[in-house]
Formats: C-alpha cells, sequence, structure tokens
C-alpha cells in the first residue's frame, strides 16, 4: 500500500475505551502506520457518522494523484487510512460516462468515466464494504446531454418526451435532430444540457433502473445533485424505489429555513405516500462559520446559525466547509471558498467536528491543502474526540462565550461532557474541566 500524500500518520490511543469510559484521547503522531482493522465505531447508524467527499475539480486528472491507473486506484489505496481515521461514508464522483468530472452524463448505464473504469470502481466499492464503510454514489439527474448532438440519448435511449419542452434545445431543433416535447420545466433551468422531464414515466422509470444498477455495482447511498431543478417529490420518488443508507440532496441556499423546507417535501411519493425524509448540505454553516472564522465576528455563531441548530433537523444537516463545486481548485468559475489558510481550515472543522450535523470531510482538505500535515492530523484527532465521547447528529449544544475580533473566540458545551473553543483568543475554563485537545487554533476539554 503505497497511502500516497499522507504525510503524516495517526495512530488513536483512544482504541480500547468505551463512549462511557468519558476517555482522555491521545493521539501519537508520526508513528508507524498499523492497519487498526475496520473501525470500531462502525454501527451502520447515519446519526454517528463522519462522512468524507473524496474528489475535487479534475481529480481525475490532477498531477497530485500521478503514479495511479486511474482516480480510483487513488482512492482504493487510501481506503484503509480513512477507515483506521473512523471515517462512515465516502462520496464519489459521478460515475456515469459523461463530459469531464460526469456532471454532464451522456450514457447512464455506461460505468466506465473519467474516473476509472467499471471494474476499479466495482473494486473500491467492495474494499469499502468490506470496512464497514458506505458509498456514496453523485446522482446527476436533472440534466443530460446526447452521445453526439445535444440530445440523441443512448444508453438508455430516451425520447422527446424525456427533455423539457422549454429546454434550449427548442431553439434550433434542426440542428440538433430531436425537437424537446415533454412538460414545461417544473424547477431552475440548466444552460448546459438538456432539462429532463420528470413527469415522463420514461425518465422515472430510466432513473429508478439507474438507481437498481448503482446498487449493484456496491452503493448503497445517494447524493442528488441540483436539486433546485426538479421538484423535491421526486427525491421521495427515487428514494422510495431501492433501499439505501443515507440520502442527502444539494439545495443550495444559506437559508436554513429554504433547507428544512425542501427537506419537508421530500417526505411524500408521487403517489402521496409517505417516505423517510431527505437530508441536505448544510450552506447556512458554510456560510456563518466562514463569517465566524475568517472575519472574526464569533458571535455569529450563537443563535441558531445552522440548519443542524433546528430542533429535529440535526440529522437531515450534512455540515461541510466546502466541496468541489466551492473549493476553487482546478477551476476559475467559483467564489465560495471557505478559506485557503490551515488554522482557518482547522477552526471550522474544529467546530464541524464537535458540533451537531452529519460532518463531511473535503478530499482535497485532507489529502493536498496542507503539505506539513497538520490539517489532516487535527481532522484525525478531532473525528478520534468526537466519536470517544458520542458526539453525533443530534448532540446538544449550548453556548458558553463568543467574542469577536483577532483575539476572539467561540466556546460551547457539547452534550454533558465537552467543551470546545474556536479562536485564538485566551480562555480558562473552571477545574471541572480537563484539557484533551489543544492547538493554536482551538481546544477541546472534557469534564
Amino acid at each position: 500500500m503505497k497511502n500516497y500524500a499522507l504525510a503524516y500518520i495517526v495512530l488513536f490511543g483512544l482504541l480500547s475505551c468505551s463512549k462511557e469510559a468519558s476517555p482522555n484521547v491521545e493521539v501519537e503522531e508520526d508513528a508507524v502506520f498499523v492497519d487498526q482493522g475496520t473501525s470500531q465505531y462502525a454501527d451502520n447508524n447515519p446519526l454517528n457518522d463522519v462522512l468524507f467527499q473524496a474528489f475535487w475539480w479534475d481529480s481525475f486528472n490532477d498531477p497530485k494523484i500521478g503514479g495511479y491507473s486511474s482516480f480510483y486506484a487513488f482512492l482504493e489505496d487510501q481506503i484503509v487510512s480513512l477507515s483506521n481515521a473512523h471515517i462512515d461514508g465516502i462520496w464519489m464522483p459521478p460515475s456515469s460516462e459523461g463530459e469531464g468530472m460526469g456532471y454532464h452524463p451522456r450514457k447512464l448505464f455506461d460505468f466506465n468515466s473519467l474516473h476509472g473504469n467499471k471494474n476499479e470502481l466495482v473494486s473500491l466499492l467492495a474494499l469499502m464494504k468490506s470496512r464497514k464503510m458506505h458509498g456514496m454514489a453523485d446522482l446527476v439527474i436533472n440534466h443530460r446531454v446526447g452521445t453526439d448532438t445535444w440530445n440523441d440519448f443512448t444508453e438508455p435511449a430516451w425520447s422527446c418526451d424525456a427533455i423539457c419542452m422549454d429546454d434550449e434545445g427548442f431553439t434550433n431543433p434542426n440542428a440538433f435532430g430531436l425537437v424537446p416535447c415533454g412538460d414545461f420545466d417544473e424547477g431552475e433551468g440548466w444552460g448546459g444540457a438538456r432539462d429532463l422531464n420528470h413527469k415522463s414515466e420514461e425518465v422515472q422509470l430510466g432513473i429508478k433502473a439507474y438507481l437498481a444498477q448503482l446498487k449493484a455495482l456496491g452503493f448503497d447511498s445517494w447524493r442528488y445533485d441540483f436539486v433546485k431543478g426538479f421538484p423535491a417529490k421526486y427525491v421521495g420518488e427515487y428514494n422510495a424505489s431501492t433501499p439505501y443508507y443515507l440520502s442527502v440532496g444539494e439545495y443550495w441556499d444559506g437559508n436554513p429555513n429554504a433547507l428544512r423546507s425542501w427537506i419537508d417535501k421530500t417526505s411524500e411519493t408521487l403517489s402521496e405516500n409517505d417516505t423517510p425524509k431527505a437530508a441536505a448540505f448544510d450552506f447556512s454553516i458554510k456560510y456563518k462559520l466562514a463569517e465566524a472564522v475568517v472575519q472574526k465576528k464569533y458571535s455569529v455563531l450563537q443563535a441558531n446559525p445552522s440548519l443542524a441548530a433546528i430542533a429535529g433537523y440535526g440529522e437531515k444537516s450534512i455540515t461541510f466547509l466546502d466541496n468541489h463545486d466551492t473549493g476553487c481548485i482546478n477551476r476559475n468559475d467559483c467564489d465560495n471558498v471557505f478559506s485557503k489558510n490551515t488554522s482557518e481550515l482547522i477552526q471550522g472543522y474544529a467546530y464541524l467536528l464537535t458540533h451537531p450535523g452529519i460532518p463531511m470531510v473535503w478530499g482535497y482538505h485532507y489529502f493536498f491543502s496542507d503539505s506539513f500535515g497538520s490539517l489532516q492530523k487535527e481532522i484525525n484527532a478531532l473525528i478520534a474526540i468526537r466519536k470517544a465521547f458520542g458526539v453525533n447528529a443530534n448532540s446538544k449544544v449550548v453556548v458558553v462565550e463568543a467574542k469577536d475580533g483577532a483575539s476572539g473566540y467561540y466556546v460551547a458545551q457539547i452534550d454533558e461532557n465537552l467543551l470546545v473553543k474556536i479562536g485564538s483568543g485566551a480562555y480558562v475554563p473552571d477545574s471541572q474541566w480537563k484539557e484533551t485537545r489543544k492547538a493554536l487554533a482551538y481546544a477541546v476539554w472534557e469534564k
């Protein structure tokens, strides 16, 4: 095993400790790597999970993964270390053949992509499953491109009814070979590809067959791309068609009430049968954390700053700092980056990994954003603390103090047994608290 780009390998002293024992977490740095086996915290309960987005923009041809036959091969070489770090689920890039990263899918049923071939994908997913880790498929079902023209769909072949009649393909049908004849688009349009008509039974059956094929490959979780493009009821319909572990939608909105509203609307199928609600990426905490950590306005974290802070929605909140769209890696068309400063990134992860919601670590941050390895080391330590102390999606937060400015900080008690400070300002808790982890940008104490 190469364990490429893992500059610092961390062994956790907490492996023999129980959650009830209120363990003092110790982290041995620069140790020789020893596989600790399947994570002791793997419990098949998403409320206790830490997720990992494995890719970034154009990761399939990024020179940083040189020496591997494909991105899938690179990622397979990291799975044991990620398992030892107690990562529970891995969000994979779009697996169907398509343009570039796959966000303009061409052949949904062809699983040979620029990320690697089908056999490599199946091997990777099988290794993850053997480590009790979950594979999350990226579902790009709002839009699609044709094989040779704008709209000649193959694998599967769909008729003109599959394309919304107000799609751009209608502007010059003679040039594209197929006049869109579906219903009007029910959501936001996407100009780069043909907007799919989800009222079409042909589309619905095709997507359900697609989910079944992804399950057969080894995926068990769904990430729905660009869900503002179609009504939430279709997410409910597709989720109900195939058993899954975790489902999350990309509803890109910084308003936590808007996120909650979308989540609630995923609770019914087209026939109005009840189905479990999907989760959503918590853009609200991404933006609030940037305001707090980067702008040093820590007080913004005091009152209901996120979807995860709304009662009953912690388990529906996937918290994160950046992803392939916002991280501005190998692209120049984004302006939503959280930060590229290591200290600020550490503060952000210190918050996410000690607070409610289901946190997601971004692979580029973990592997490559800090050549000294300090960010990866701190992420590993924070995951270890979260797992050892039983912090979960519905943990309770009591804000103790928040102070703005360069010497400011945010301090909160998590459940009954942890105290967390982010920020460089000095804070001394009372004698009932014992230091568990301390870095320049954050500190954690246990009771």
